[in-house]
Parts: structure tokens; sequence; C-alpha cells
């Protein structure tokens, strides 16, 4: 009997992911919070079986151009004003971020360092905690759920789910922390609707939903896309050819073919590579016994990631 309470009082019930979240979620999902004078608008952007991309916008909420009570309608007229603005692409299945844009800087972000925060979050399994694990109203003796709202007007939870994590200590700006996610249980919601996060003693951040909701389009009006290429220089070394491409990770890993121009002639090459970050050092070899006067040719880079395609050199050449 004693193993059965100690189970119940220490082992959550059962736990939940954000990748599981994200996979029965649909392109305009969207939800606004706000912590203290931040205003913040999360929704999935885009979707595919490989791909989610995630649009994240902030203001104040002193913002002139912004009503409290309709974000989403702001946000689609093109979020003026915005503290910060980026759209990310995080592959379905690890989560990593494969490309980041800030649409008012027109730039492709690196978040190596420190990818953003939901990004990290996205493969943890949250653990449900019962209600013996849980705040208790001094008034009411139940259990404490926080007030959640829609369109900025209150929406009664009788109780909310309770999701937690306990972040290890890996000198992160998390390191250390309590996370609380809590979800409506009678609504199907990609997102949750209060992020608690706190410390050993006290709260450090409390984001309270002012809407959440679907079909959302978003204020960018499309997500750009570097596509890889090659750089000017391919050069023969002998019985090599050396060149560098630049590949971004959701192309990436790819094979490399020599083409003759003018015809259908393709002979797949064996490279090395040496990659920083996502520039690629190639040095391929030529294939044996083949006829080269008079003819000309181009390095050609078939990709297999998650965006497959076929991308040829503009430059071409001849070999000795």
């Amino acid at each position: 009997m004693l193993r059965w309470i100690l189970l119940v009082l220490f082992i959550p019930l059962f736990g939940f992911s954000f990748k599981e979240k994200y996979s029965k979620g649909v392109k305009g999902d969207f939800v606004v919070y706000r912590q203290g004078h931040q205003i913040v608008y999360i929704s999935i952007y885009d979707k595919t079986e490989k791909t989610l991309i995630i649009e994240e916008i902030h203001s104040l909420d002193s913002n002139p151009k912004l009503s409290l009570d309709a974000v989403s309608g702001w946000v689609e007229k093109g979020a003026l004003n915005a503290t910060q603005w980026i759209l990310y692409e995080m592959h379905a299945d690890t989560g990593e971020i494969l490309e980041a844009y800030c649409p008012p800087k027109k730039a492709f972000i690196n978040f190596d360092q420190e990818p953003p925060t939901l990004a990290k979050l996205y493969l943890i399994e949250w653990d449900l905690m019962p209600d013996n694990r849980r705040k208790v109203s001094p008034k009411t003796k139940k259990v404490w759920s926080p007030p959640k709202s829609v369109s900025n007007k209150p929406v009664l939870v009788e109780k909310s789910s309770l999701f937690r994590k306990y972040w290890d200590d890996d000198n992160s700006p998390l390191s250390g922390l309590r996370i609380d996610l809590h979800f409506d249980p009678t609504a199907t919601e990609t997102f949750p609707y209060m992020i608690d996060i706190q410390n050993k003693t006290h709260p450090l951040a409390r984001f309270f939903q002012l809407d959440q909701g679907n079909h959302s389009k978003g204020a960018a009006r499309f997500f750009p896309r570097r596509f890889p290429e090659f750089q000017q220089g391919i050069l023969q070394k002998g019985s090599s050819l050396v060149a560098t491409i630049c590949c971004p990770k959701g192309f990436a890993p790819f094979t490399l073919s020599l083409e003759q121009v003018g015809t259908q002639t393709s002979l797949p090459i064996e490279f090395t590579d040496e990659q920083k970050g996502e520039t690629h050092h190639l040095k391929g070899k030529i294939p044996k016994n083949l006829p080269t006067k008079g003819k000309k040719f181009r390095l050609s880079i078939k990709t297999s990631g998650v965006h497959q395609g076929k991308f040829d050199s503009i430059e071409v050449f001849e070999l000795n």
C-alpha cells in the first residue's frame, strides 16, 4: 500500500511534448500572451510533414497601433511598431532550427548559440501534476487555476491541466528553473494559456493569455528561403576538383555530380567535405577515363534534406 501512495505523491500521471501538440496543430493556430508590459504573439505560420514555421512578434502594451482586444488584427495589418519580429523554421522531428528570418531587418538570423525558447522546449516531456501537488486557493480550498482570456475577455476554466518541468542546471537562461504550463482541458488548443516560470524561491515571469485562436494569417507576407549555391572559383587540382558551396541546414546532406554541358551526361563524384557552418569546402575526384577534349562541364548537387532539389553551378569549366 505504501508503495502505491508514494507513486501517487511523487510520480506524475502522464505527460506530453510540444512535438505532439504541434503534430495536431494547423497553420494559423495562434496565442497572445501578456507578461508585464510585454505583448507576445506566437503562431504556426506554416507547416508541412517535415517542417514547422513559427512566427513570433513582440510589442509593448503602450504601442498606439495595438489594441489589446484585437492583437491578431494588429498582426495581420503588419505588426506596426513591433519591438521584435522573427520567423523560424524547425525540423518537425528534432526541433532543430533550420532557418530564421527577421522581416524588419530583412536579414537571416543565426541561432546556433542560443535557439528560441520554444525550440528548446520542443522535445521535452512535460509531466502532468496531480491535484495534491498543486497550489490550493485559501478562499475556495480548490485547486488554483490561472485566469484565461480570449479577445481580452475572461473565459471560465474550472480547473486547468498543469504540466511541469524542472530545468537541468545547464548554464542556460532556464537553468535550474521550474516551468509550469496551464492548458484548458475542455479545449483542443496548441498553446498553453498560461506559462509560469520561477526559481527555487519566487516567480520570475508569468505569461497570461490575452487571446488564442485559429486561422491567423500572420504579419509576414511570405517566408524567404535561401537555396544552396556554388561560390565562384571551381578549380582543378590534378585529378581533383575543388569547390565551395553554401548549403542551408534544411537542404543538407547532398551528393555531387559532374555534368557535361549540352548533354544528359551526369557522373556521380566521390568527395570530401570540410564543413564550417553552412559553408562546405568540397574536394571531388574526377572520374577516370573521362573524355575531356573540347568539352565543358559544370558541377551539380542533389539535396536530400527536408528540402530536396537539384542545384547547378553557374560557372562552367574545362578539364585538363
